[in-house]
């Protein structure tokens, strides 16, 4: 008779009292199907609960890509492969969605740099036009 907290302790000395093991929740299932959701798995039309942009908010993949934009363009300063106006050239077109991707902005980079050197080039053969032509008429005065 287990009238007493001393008569319930001596069961369980006893063995007649055990204790009930704790029943565990597998998350081995859970793994498996998450796994398969990476895959791509049940995620058609008809497991979708909410509108797209419950799933995922335009203004996240906004703020996503903007700060994708504006690391690159960062970086690019830093490491002196773009100059100031470069970059404040291109960090408003990138607010202003210019650019779908970094690859379109580092496109977008690249030709206007090549630009700027064939602008760059072509400013210095005009100059050494004009000098080889005020050399000539110097000349032609004496």
């Amino acid at each position: 008779m287990a009238n007493s907290r001393f008569n319930i302790r001596k069961m369980i000395k006893d063995g007649l009292i055990i204790r009930k093991a704790v029943k565990m929740h597998s998350r081995s299932r859970v793994r498996k199907n998450l796994e398969a959701k990476r895959k791509g798995r049940h995620t058609g039309i008809g497991k979708r609960r909410g509108t797209r942009e419950a799933r995922m908010p335009t203004k996240v993949l906004w703020m996503r890509r903007q700060r994708v934009l504006r690391r690159l363009l960062r970086k690019y300063r830093q490491q002196k492969k773009i100059d100031k106006r470069i970059y404040h050239y291109f960090y408003r077109h990138a607010k202003g969605n210019c650019y779908k991707n970094k690859r379109v902005l580092m496109e977008a980079i690249h030709a206007k740099k090549t630009e700027k050197m064939k602008e760059k080039a072509l400013q210095e053969q005009s100059e050494a036009r004009k000098e080889k032509a005020r050399l000539a008429k110097e000349k032609k005065l004496l």
